[in-house]
Order: C-alpha cells, then structure tokens, then sequence
C-alpha cells in the first residue's frame, strides 16, 4: 500500500505552480488551506529523531524493565514513571544518566533530607546494576499544582517516556514574567565556573528566550546555542574541555545575552503568557 502525504489533488496544484500556470481560485484554496500548512510540518519533522522513537529495541525494554523494578521496589505510592531527557532523545546509545521523573500519588517524606537520602540509596542501588540515575521525586499534587509555571519541568517533558502509570500532563502551559526572570537568575555566572556550568547556564538562557516566543522544541533549542557558538565550541564547554580563552568568549557571550533578554522581558507589554 502506497502512502502519500499529498493526495493527487495537491500534488497537480503544486505542478501548476511550479509551472507557472495559472491557478483557479480552488486551486489558491488548496495552496493556502492545505499545502503549505502541510510542508510548514514536514519542515519541522526531525526524521533521524521520530525514527529513533519509534523504533522498537527489545534492548531498551529491559532497561526499562529493570528501571521500573528497582523504583517501585524502593518507592512505595509510585503513581508514574517518566524518562526523559537524552535516554528519551537519542536513546540509550547516547547517555551518561538517565533522567527519570517519579511521581508519587501521595506526599511520603516530610522532610526533604528523608527525600534527599532515598534518592541517594536508590542511585547507588542502580549503580550496582551498571545503571546511571539522575533522579527526581515528586508528589502528584505538586507536580500537577507546579508544572505549568516551570520552565525547566515544561521542557525536560516536552520529550518524554511513561514506562510505568500514568499521569495528566497538563496541556495548558502559563508562565509569568517573574517565571523567567527566575529561571534567567540561574543563568547568571557567579564565581569561577566550569565550562559544563557555562554550558548549563546558556541553555537556561536560550530556553528562557524560546519560552518568550511560546516555544518549546529541544531540537530547537539545542540548534539555538549550536547556531550561537558553534558545535566544537558548545561540545568542549559541555565536556570541560574548552581552553581558558574559550570559556572567556562563552562567558562574556552569556552576560550580553542575560542583559539583553532581561531588558527584553522588563519591557515585554505582557505580565502572562499563555500557551
């Protein structure tokens, strides 16, 4: 069976305009309502990504599986668990942690040195089983109540993996400007910083200035900063391997950018924004 993203209608409209025909109003009404809405999402399709995603490894399913035994063995109320992140993202060829979001149906530690420590056994249980975890552990309730204002939860689960559960994403995203005025502090250098933490800090940034334009695309975001400062530049910072020199021009780079995206926000006519 032959599969066409274009019926035969549309593509005789598109011949007729690459000819230089002339077109009927129909066939304008085809352009505009249908074929160009159509291209618009082909043009933003990642193949190499949705491939990755949707293909079928029985290798990941076993991690996954194992995954999921070593945390509702260890969490009790386990409500959903959901990866995110690189494991998600390029797969499990590609990752140093996986990022996994655990979220309880109830609040089971009161303090957050309880919640700190239980986190800290469970990564080096996983260790023991040749598995990275970078961890988080969050009740329903807060999840649910916190989401929509976070920027950093609205993007590490813009690409994610439900493995086990499951949970009412909200899809109704509304951010204030003291959200990403608050978001862009953690971007602000301080200190003697390793080229990870440059790295780290522009990525807030550029997400901060995606989010002021109702944008949330990893694929974007990462194309951004590469766009920005170059691959080799952005690789060495994130691996901290980049020369004095370099961190100096990433460094200086970043304090512009902060600058011009908080006057940008301060002046921005919105106190909202909704998406």
């Amino acid at each position: 069976m032959k599969n066409k993203i274009l019926t035969d209608r549309e593509t005789e409209v598109i011949e007729k305009k690459l000819s230089n025909k002339r077109l009927t109003q129909l066939d304008s009404n085809i352009l505009t309502r249908s074929v160009r809405p159509k291209l618009r999402q082909i043009k933003e399709i990642n193949a190499d990504y949705l491939l990755k995603r949707i293909s079928y490894n029985p290798k990941h399913r076993a991690i996954e599986n194992r995954i999921k035994s070593l945390i509702i063995s260890n969490v009790k109320d386990t409500k959903a668990i959901i990866l995110f992140g690189s494991a998600v993202q390029k797969g499990y060829n590609e990752y140093n942690d996986i990022d996994i979001l655990v979220i309880t149906k109830n609040q089971i530690w009161t303090k957050k040195y309880d919640r700190e420590k239980n986190i800290l056994e469970l990564e080096e249980k996983a260790k023991k089983t040749k598995l990275n975890f970078d961890i988080q552990i969050i009740s329903e309730k807060s999840f649910l109540s916190s989401y929509s204002g976070n920027p950093s939860l609205i993007y590490q689960l813009k690409d994610r993996k439900i493995i086990y559960g499951s949970i009412n994403i909200p899809k109704r995203i509304k951010l204030s400007k003291l959200n990403l005025l608050m978001k862009l502090d953690w971007s602000d250098p301080s200190g003697d910083q390793t080229g990870r933490e440059i790295y780290e800090c522009i990525r807030n940034l550029w997400l901060v200035r995606l989010l002021m334009e109702k944008i949330v695309d990893n694929n974007k975001l990462s194309s951004e900063i590469i766009n920005e400062l170059g691959r080799d530049l952005i690789s060495r910072l994130r691996y901290n391997q980049a020369l004095p020199l370099e961190k100096k021009f990433a460094l200086n780079y970043l304090i512009r950018m902060i600058k011009k995206t908080e006057r940008e926000l301060k002046e921005a006519k919105w106190e909202n924004i909704a998406f």
